[in-house]
């Protein structure tokens, strides 16, 4: 491909022997330069040396405790979306992809950044525009970088906007997180200094066994957020473990990866239920017998009890997986398993071909079958075959929380709507902007359920 010598392959065996090996854990170049160029690093694309160091940093930001701490914010998320498709029952199909990038936007700044986009806020809309516009240039930027032709890009005048306003954005919120975390500070060094002076207080504080940590004496407001990424990136920056190009990277790789890619999972999602009725109807009954009541606030043990949604989700993401490739540099000869890989090589792996292998998910491989996860059919053949965040030491940070969110969101929608679309499943077709995408996106019919 261009300059790079590349094994293109779509062989479970191979894939998952590359995926677990120590020695491949360098992205291929032919891909990740470009996106590493776009966003000045970040987790996603940066070299081994770095994505080791902050991988281990990050990974207390998407503890579980810290992911179920989300929740009130992913309920958020659902009820705006079902406000949002309230509007548009009327009768006439809609694009609905747009909304939905909204509202993951909105819910993936306020979990990973702390900022509270409300409902309408322009910002929501403009970040969201300028952030697929950022995925479709990188695109073009990839092949261009095939032939080492990437400096070209600096002629599009629209991708250079759209990184500036994303930088600034990420900016914006890392300045206001920081001086609110200042004024925090020196609240609490001035509450307990007034504290020390009073006598009475201390005799009241002995007598009540006030003997706990210096949280006890933080503003309400500052101990109730929970600690989410941009928390964890500015305490790394003050011990200087962090510097602000990381802080700036790698907020700018989770927010702009996790919004789309969320979004474009939901979406697929509705598209699939709404050509296959059947399936729709019965994941309806699931979720009306979770949640019997429209208006609701998941928890974590109800959406435990939704295995049919996860069965529904798994197969969108089998079929559709939000980023279709994936690829490893080859730094020295490397020997995994059989094969033998040449340094410099790239070894670029199709998911999306992989997920549709009729020898390995059987002869209705390329149709949509939540019952593919069932316990009878989801074998250790189709786990080695199933990769939609990638595997092995490199796999996506942020499963766990795409997954609590869709189901979430996803839930809170067919429990209150029904949705129809005259597109035929045959006539979808896709192309990548490193999410996939389709050329042409269906438009849905919204209606209300009792």
């Amino acid at each position: 491909m261009g300059w790079f010598p590349t094994i293109l392959t779509a062989d479970a065996g191979i894939i998952t022997n590359v995926l677990r090996s120590p020695e491949l854990l360098t992205k291929a170049e032919s891909i990740y330069h470009p996106i590493r160029s776009t966003f000045k690093g970040g987790l996603v694309a940066s070299r081994v040396d770095e994505w080791s160091k902050n991988r281990k940093l990050i990974n207390p930001a998407f503890a579980n405790k810290v992911l179920m701490s989300f929740f009130p914010i992913f309920n958020k998320a659902k009820n705006n979306i079902i406000e949002k498709c309230s509007e548009l029952v009327d009768n006439k199909e809609h694009s609905l992809l747009n909304a939905i990038q909204t509202v993951t936007l909105t819910s993936t700044a306020e979990t990973t950044m702390g900022k509270y986009m409300h409902k309408g806020n322009r910002i929501s809309n403009d970040v969201a525009k300028h952030y697929c516009v950022i995925m479709e240039y990188t695109t073009l930027n990839i092949i261009l970088s095939l032939m080492k032709l990437g400096f070209i890009m600096e002629l599009f005048s629209k991708f250079k906007n759209a990184k500036k306003f994303s930088y600034q954005f990420v900016e914006d919120l890392i300045h206001k997180k920081l001086s609110k975390t200042a004024t925090a500070e020196k609240s609490i060094t001035n509450t307990k200094d007034d504290m020390s002076s009073n006598k009475d207080f201390l005799l009241r504080r002995e007598e009540n066994e006030f003997t706990n940590k210096e949280d006890d004496f933080a503003d309400l407001s500052i101990k109730k957020e929970p600690k989410i990424f941009i928390d964890q990136a500015i305490k790394l920056y003050k011990q200087q473990l962090f510097t602000w190009n990381d802080i700036i990277s790698e907020s700018n790789t989770i927010v702009g990866a996790a919004f789309e890619t969320t979004a474009s999972t939901i979406y697929s999602a509705l598209v699939m239920l709404a050509m296959h009725p059947e399936i729709q109807q019965r994941l309806f009954e699931e979720v009306l017998d979770v949640f019997p009541e429209k208006n609701f606030n998941a928890e974590l043990d109800q959406l435990d009890q939704l295995q049919y949604l996860d069965c529904v989700i798994n197969e969108t993401l089998r079929l559709t997986p939000p980023v279709p490739i994936i690829g490893r540099h080859v730094t020295k000869d490397t020997q995994v398993g059989k094969d033998v890989f040449p340094k410099n090589t790239q070894i670029i792996i199709s998911i999306l071909h992989l997920h549709r292998r009729t020898d390995i998910w059987g002869p209705n491989a390329n149709k949509f079958d939540p019952e593919h996860f069932s316990a009878e059919n989801f074998g250790e053949a189709q786990k080695c075959a199933f990769i939609p965040f990638s595997r092995g030491k490199r796999n996506c940070i942020g499963s766990r929380y795409a997954m609590f969110s869709m189901k979430i969101i996803l839930s809170g929608l067919i429990r209150n709507f029904k949705f129809e679309t005259d597109f035929k499943f045959e006539n979808l077709r896709f192309t990548t902007q490193i999410a996939l995408k389709y050329v042409q996106e269906p438009e849905l019919k919204i209606r209300m359920r009792s």
